[in-house]
């Protein structure tokens, strides 16, 4: 496991930015979804509410590799994870879910990973340098 550089949270909290989930199936296919529930509750895991997830929760399932985008303007970064952990019920969960209601949305779990690498890949020179 590594830990996600604090510049790369802090994008990720920021209001604006575009978080995307891409997970495969058993034969490679890719599957992209944009999510508002990706969160990070520490530097070395990923979270993600499973809300309206059908074929990217097959595909964890299926395959235990994921990687998420986090994107604003013309900073970019992707952050691969892996053992994915399917957690439906608890505290946490609780908590997301009274968030999402707000929007009239529920998560049936969240998926709980562990980051395995961190990559630049915004608009510069650096863009698939490995940061972490």
């Amino acid at each position: 496991m590594v830990d996600i550089p604090a510049n790369v949270l802090e994008k990720m909290n920021a209001e604006g930015t575009v978080k995307v989930l891409v997970t495969a199936d058993a034969a490679g296919q890719p599957h992209a979804i944009v999510c508002g529930t990706i969160m990070s509750p520490s530097p070395d895991k990923m979270v993600v509410g499973e809300v309206l997830m059908k074929k990217s929760k097959a595909n964890l399932e299926a395959n235990p590799k994921a990687a998420f985008m986090i994107a604003a303007g013309m900073n970019a970064y992707e952050i691969d994870v892996a053992n994915p952990v399917r957690i439906a019920d608890g505290p946490a969960l609780d908590e997301m879910n009274k968030a999402l209601a707000a929007i009239h949305l529920k998560a049936a779990a969240m998926w709980m990973f562990d980051v395995t690498a961190v990559y630049e890949q915004g608009a510069n020179p650096n863009a698939g340098t490995k940061i972490a």
